[in-house]
């Protein structure tokens, strides 16, 4: 369990710790990619972790994308992008 900001609010996330470490950090890019597109930005993070590709990123990705007709999905997706964005200003504040 952890324990994030989004702006003034603290939020404790079991769920942040499934968010795929991506490799290089295209935090804002993914993010905007699902907000456009829902799902796909997921479904690509998934595929940019370390280890390769991650199957419950992968598995969330799909079901946003699907659900996105139900406006669910986009929601979900939207705030997923946002838990990428802020798990990538995280890493890449330890990083420097």
């Amino acid at each position: 369990e952890s324990i994030f900001e989004l702006g003034k609010i603290k939020t404790r996330m079991v769920c942040f710790e499934t968010i795929v470490p991506v490799h290089g950090c295209p935090g804002l890019f993914i993010l905007l990619l699902n907000i456009f597109f829902p799902g796909v930005g997921t479904i690509i993070s998934s595929c940019m972790g370390r280890s390769g590709i991650v199957c419950t990123q992968l598995l969330i990705g799909i079901l946003q994308l699907l659900l996105a007709a139900f406006l669910i999905g986009w929601i979900w997706s939207i705030w997923w992008g946002c838990l990428i964005y802020f798990k990538c200003k995280d890493t890449s504040k330890y990083r420097s």
